[in-house]
């Protein structure tokens, strides 16, 4: 006799309006089964939303019958559901039901390391919880809640009700506090002023493989969606030319304005960056690229950094061949206008991207200068994260100097101060 799977049997549901073409049960499913669910059932109805149940009626008897006969343990829609939907679903179901953003909830909550990424996934699920709590104390007061409703137990939900939002006020005090420290962190950085660049993109397009890359490092890479949920930052030296590169978390298709909201102080970097290098899978079908990336731009508006400069990077090129890159590169036909074809596993054009991140970074500039002998400690100290070169030696040090542009006013006033003189601007 074969054994029941150990992982939890679902049923997808989606209802789609009239007139939309397009299903997200497929995306659904990889959710899903990235959680640890195994799906068994997978239901689309196409009609206007029900007040009741978001679906209709009769779709609700046809899914009870489904839950009994393959045994399910949860109903997940894709739509979003309404306290009383979620409620009266459950009531009629017979077994827990939640909605994708609960899910996504889910794979953040398997995925959070930091204290940061941990406070802002409680945030968002308490923020989300709020109004079914409240929906909880209206029924509670209506006695549709036997156990709940009668004696003591009504004022327990009250109470509840208000401990959750005590804890919404603490995190997010804890995390205006976070949000402090790393206002501060950008302070130095931009007193150094090491150009950013920001990894992003929809999840699981290759963004912690191609950091990896770039950086040596060696983080965790998982084929999981929304494996990075904090923001990384490292050091590049390109060839002389150094930038900061971050990466971190992946969109994905009509990600809920509460997830953007609470994830604030990490996508915050976004904000800050001098270049964003848009990661996508260039192995997907054409649609499913497009989709990807305009959901990916959609993101980015609503955060408020659209107008950054944008290098689109064509990610997988080893498992595609150069006649099918051609010819998804011109189908494509992105309002992008930098685009450059890499593999982050193989290493296949890093330089080429490398180069391409220097040329679209604020211009670097090039300073000569005497510097008295004594002082070239204090240089190399003070400029150590700049490219620092001397060329000639004599009474004076002849040294040559590669930095940011915004650096212009420091290092003239520091070069000054220790009673050197600029020769060249380049």
């Amino acid at each position: 006799m074969k054994e029941r799977s150990i992982k939890p049997r679902v049923i997808l549901i989606e209802r789609v309006e009239p007139g939309d073409k397009r299903a997200h049960l497929d995306e659904l499913k990889s959710l899903a089964e990235a959680t640890g669910y195994e799906v068994v059932a997978q239901v689309i109805q196409k009609r206007h939303m029900d007040s009741k149940f978001n679906i209709g009626k009769g779709k609700v008897k046809e899914i009870k019958d489904l839950v009994v006969k393959k045994k399910v343990d949860k109903v997940i829609f894709y739509n979003q559901l309404k306290p009383n939907q979620a409620f009266n679903l459950q009531e009629e179901l017979g077994v827990d039901v939640i909605d994708r953003f609960q899910l996504i909830l889910e794979i953040f909550a398997k995925h959070a390391g930091s204290k940061e990424a941990k406070l802002q996934i409680e945030l968002a699920k308490l923020k989300y919880e709020l109004p079914r709590v409240k929906e909880l104390v209206r029924r509670a007061k209506m006695r549709e809640l036997p156990g709940i409703s009668r004696g003591p137990g009504g004022y327990q939900v009250d109470i509840y009700y208000r401990a959750v939002r005590r804890r919404i006020s603490y995190i997010t005090k804890e995390l205006e506090r976070l949000r402090k420290q790393k206002q501060i962190q950008r302070k130095a950085r931009f007193m150094l002023r090491i150009p950013l660049v920001v990894l992003t993109g929809y999840t699981n397009a290759g963004k912690t493989t191609l950091f990896n890359k770039l950086t040596r490092e060696s983080k965790t890479v998982s084929s999981s969606p929304f494996s990075t949920l904090s923001t990384t930052t490292r050091l590049v030296n390109f060839r002389g030319y150094q930038f900061l590169i971050s990466d971190t978390i992946g969109f994905i298709e009509d990600l809920p304005p509460l997830l953007i909201e609470a994830f604030h102080t990490t996508l915050e970097e976004l904000i800050y960056a001098d270049l964003i290098l848009l990661v996508v899978d260039i192995s997907e079908d054409v649609e499913e690229i497009k989709r990807k990336v305009k959901a990916s731009l959609k993101v980015l508006s609503e955060i408020g950094v659209m107008g950054k400069p944008i290098l689109l990077v064509l990610n997988k090129v080893d498992i595609i061949d150069e006649k099918e890159l051609n010819e998804k590169i011109k189908k494509i036909a992105l309002n992008i206008e930098h685009k450059v074809a890499i593999s982050a596993k193989t290493g296949k054009n890093i330089d080429k991207l490398c180069e391409m991140i220097v040329r679209m970074l604020p211009r670097l500039r090039t300073i000569r200068a005497m510097i008295p002998i004594d002082s070239l400690p204090n240089v190399f100290h003070r400029f150590h994260k700049l490219k620092v070169k001397v060329l000639e030696v004599g009474e004076k040090a002849l040294v040559e100097l590669v930095f940011p542009y915004g650096l212009t006013p420091h290092i003239q006033n520091y070069i000054s101060e220790l009673g050197g003189d600029i020769l060249v601007h380049a």
